[in-house]
């Protein structure tokens, strides 16, 4: 069968605002898991990434005409989701093209997306291997009704399977099929968290234990990951086939499993892989050893949710961290010479003009080679979207999709207003960037002209959010 895969409507201007220029953008690693499967079963596939290289409807629509699929899945975001459905719309009004949905919105919100009629099928949970029985199944003409974790619309009513478990062994999984997108050198996280192009973007574990308020825990919390043969068996492909200088572990922590970090990094100077690294890492699961062990095979920066400068904050968020703790593990990492990019958060449930000072005065104090800091933002299917409206004025529109949005917010908690969150927001990242030590710090890390193109970027988007009106 011919499957044309296209990732969600999620525009950089609709992400990041003005900052759409310095924002992360990752190569949609579920399309490529999606058509590795697919290929690996016969299938054609194409992927059309609408995030990274937006496309008009007529353009879209000439890219259907030109490939004819026979079935065509869209991802489906959030932020995104009324732009998913027109885009649906349209291409089944044109075209008459079976479409199947899937990705996050879908996980949290499938009987809202099952009532859609521009969707034909939603796949829930893990898709890789409920797509391809769905397309074997069609091609067949078998019962879809034994096709687990899917919805379909059979004589005008919605049909919902029953969920498919989740992989116990991601190894079984074939390498994602980056060949299928557009130019992997035009992806990369945010100018902060890469040294060097090609940067490959990498997720080698699903699932989180943590019980994190603002998160929405799309992959569950449990923690399944690759086998360090397989993470280092990876990184030897992205390099070898793709030409990465750089490789980011973007997952919820990284360093979960000990023995199994400890083991990537054993493989990786064992078999003389010297490019440089990121992680994204919870404080929680980071000891001497494993920092070192890190260092010891190229990793230069860990990404770390640091949330609040108030205990009593973190605690009602469920962050499994304390101040100190943060203070005694970024110290270990500092001492090893890995660089920090701290995350924040202001306009918590229980914010208070106290406790966002000291966020912002926390965040001044720790050897933070960056920061980032975000205004709180509801996520969909988090437990701090479903009891919000307890603390403070809520705005459940899907348009306010992303804690870079200016102007409405989704939530302000009870005794402050949107002006005051904004302001401090602009507030805290002058404070933070606009010193001498940090100066210096960013100024340690030029390697090059890359590096100065870079800062350019930042300097100019830094002087777009302090410039701009709440």
């Amino acid at each position: 069968m011919k499957l044309l895969l296209i990732s969600g409507a999620v525009s950089g201007v609709k992400r990041y605002g003005n900052l759409e220029d310095i924002g992360s953008y990752l190569p949609p690693y579920g399309l490529c898991c999606l058509g590795a499967v697919l290929e690996k079963a016969g299938h054609e596939v194409m992927i059309i990434d609408s995030v990274r290289h937006p496309l008009s409807l007529l353009a879209l629509a000439e890219k259907v005409k030109q490939f004819q699929p026979e079935l065509i899945g869209l991802s489906v975001y959030s932020i995104g989701a009324n732009q998913a459905i027109e885009t649906a719309t349209a291409i089944k009004s044109e075209f008459g093209i079976p479409i199947v949905a899937g990705g996050p919105h879908v996980m949290v919100f499938p009987e809202d997306l099952a009532q859609c009629d521009a969707f034909d099928y939603l796949v829930t949970g893990e898709g890789e291997y409920s797509l391809l029985e769905l397309v074997e199944t069609i091609e067949s003409g078998g019962d879809l009704e034994r096709v687990q974790g899917i919805y379909f619309h059979r004589d005008g009513e919605v049909v919902k399977n029953e969920p498919r478990p989740l992989l116990d062994n991601l190894d079984d999984l074939p390498y994602p099929a980056f060949h299928l997108i557009k130019g992997i050198e035009t992806y990369a996280p945010h100018q902060m968290v890469y040294r060097r192009k090609p940067v490959v973007t990498l997720i080698t574990s699903r699932g989180c234990p943590f019980q994190c308020i603002f998160c929405n825990s799309v992959w569950t919390h449990r923690w399944r990951g690759n086998s360090a043969a397989y993470v280092v068996g990876l990184v030897e492909h992205v390099i070898e086939e793709f030409g990465a200088r750089e490789v980011s572990f973007h997952e919820d922590t990284f360093a979960l499993n000990r023995r199994r970090v400890l083991e990537i990094c054993r493989l990786m100077k064992e078999r003389g892989i010297r490019i440089p690294w990121t992680a994204t890492v919870n404080l929680t699961t980071l000891d001497r050893e494993v920092i070192k062990a890190m260092k010891d095979a190229g990793c230069w920066l860990v990404s770390c949710g640091i949330e609040s400068g108030s205990d009593e904050v973190l605690r009602f968020i469920h962050k499994p961290v304390d101040k100190e703790t943060v203070r005694r593990v970024l110290g270990w990492l500092s001492d090893e010479g890995i660089r920090i990019r701290g995350y924040f958060m202001i306009g918590h449930l229980i914010e208070t003009r106290e406790t966002i000072q000291e966020t912002i005065d926390f965040a001044r104090s720790l050897p933070l080679y960056s920061m980032n800091i975000s205004v709180m933002y509801l996520a969909p299917g988090s437990k701090a979207r479903e009891i919000a409206h307890e603390y403070g004025s809520t705005n459940m529109s899907l348009d306010i999709g992303s804690s870079y949005q200016r102007g409405n917010l989704g939530f302000v908690p009870r005794g402050l207003t949107a002006e005051y969150i904004q302001e401090m927001h602009r507030k805290a990242i002058v404070d933070f960037f606009v010193r001498p030590r940090q100066f210096m710090r960013l100024a340690s890390a030029i390697r090059g002209p890359e590096d100065i193109r870079r800062y350019y970027r930042l300097v100019r988007s830094f002087f777009k959010v302090v410039r701009a009106k709440a």
